[in-house]
């Protein structure tokens, strides 16, 4: 097994520029030894070579080299002739080589990836992503950060950490934490994926199945067709399946499903309430509309057995969810980055008057 380990760091940062100017890698065997380490310098498309961020190289020694298309084949053949391929936020470092490509109309380069950040923040189950030098720092490595090659060769030693300390293959990592590979193709990227969903994308799966599956009928007026629920976040969030088969259930029966602020019943798992639900109830009782708190025993006495449903389509629906959300980040950034060129410009023609 061979393992590709790279990183790219550009002039600018933008992704949509030409502006890369190092491609770093390592290559490693399946017991991670380092087979081979190099830093590749090139210069940045046009006049990109005026560094904005810190870099190993001056700007002489940037502006010197062959540019992307002279390293292009080399590039290309390292990702052929690997079996798998990582990188520390990759997705990143995906959109920098798509982009020279583009700008040189050169073909991508196709391959499946892995992102070691992604399983670091999954497998030690934290909130956000750690930088490189953050989990550098944490496992006692010195390296010279920001330098293609070396955050390649931390990358690599990361991933050998998590495998020794969990005692499995990488494979067995993968599947264990549900780990999807990115895949960069010709027509477009889909990045690389956990099993474990935010918040935000709990509520993409929560808002499309009640577009898809909503229905009330207000002349018929049997079943809940006066009963409207509202769910405890614990019970939407810890297990959102049942709370799909539950507002199935709901719709059902002709019966509909909303906020604390509108709906006469509270289902929580067991009684129990969070400050914020306790406050929102005590405000609502204190109105002319009042709600009544159920377990969530209780809604099952109410309506009956819970629908089964088959939820396959889920992970094809968060794929596309951070395919969009993954674009407006880069547009974002890509406008921001616009934004501050043009800043510069004018203060550039301001002290030049």
């Amino acid at each position: 097994m061979k393992i590709l380990s790279y990183d790219i760091e550009s002039t600018t940062g933008s992704h949509s520029d030409g502006s890369m100017c190092t491609f770093g890698y390592c290559i490693a065997d399946e017991k991670f030894n380092i087979i081979e380490q190099r830093d590749i310098v090139m210069r940045p498309h046009g006049k990109r070579y005026e560094p904005r961020i810190k870099l190993h190289y001056d700007k002489a020694f940037i502006k010197a080299q062959k540019p992307f298309p002279e390293y292009y084949e080399e590039i290309k053949r390292l990702f052929k002739e690997s079996d798998l391929i990582i990188g520390f936020s990759v997705s990143n470092d995906v959109d920098f080589l798509n982009n020279a490509c583009d700008i040189y109309k050169l073909d991508k380069i196709e391959y499946e990836f892995l992102d070691i950040q992604l399983l670091h923040k999954t497998v030690e189950k934290r909130q956000n992503a750690s930088g490189l030098e953050s989990v550098a720092n944490e496992m006692g490595i010195e390296y010279l950060a920001h330098r293609s090659d070396e955050d390649a060769r931390v990358t690599l030693l990361l991933l050998k950490n998590i495998t020794e300390s969990l005692g499995l293959t990488i494979d067995g990592v993968l599947n264990k934490y549900h780990i999807t590979q990115g895949v960069n193709s010709k027509i477009e990227t889909t990045p690389c994926t956990n099993g474990v969903y935010t918040k935000k994308e709990l509520n993409c799966l929560i808002n499309d199945f009640i577009d898809k599956n909503y229905r009330h009928n207000r002349r018929y007026k049997g079943g809940l067709s006066y009963k409207s629920f509202a769910f405890s976040d614990e019970l939407k969030y810890g297990d959102v399946d049942t709370y799909r088969r539950a507002i199935k259930k709901i719709y059902e029966l002709n019966g509909r499903v909303g906020q604390i602020e509108n709906c006469n019943h509270f289902v929580s798992k067991d009684g129990t309430f969070t400050e914020k639900e306790k406050k929102s109830l005590t405000l609502r009782n204190e109105g002319r509309k009042r709600i009544t708190p159920i377990t969530f025993d209780a809604f099952i006495n109410m309506v009956g057995e819970l629908p089964a449903i088959d939820f396959s389509g889920d992970s094809e629906l968060i794929k596309k969810h951070r395919r969009e959300a993954r674009q407006k980040r880069l547009e974002k950034r890509a406008e921001y980055l616009k934004q501050k060129s043009l800043e510069k410009k004018s203060q550039q023609n301001k002290n030049s008057k």
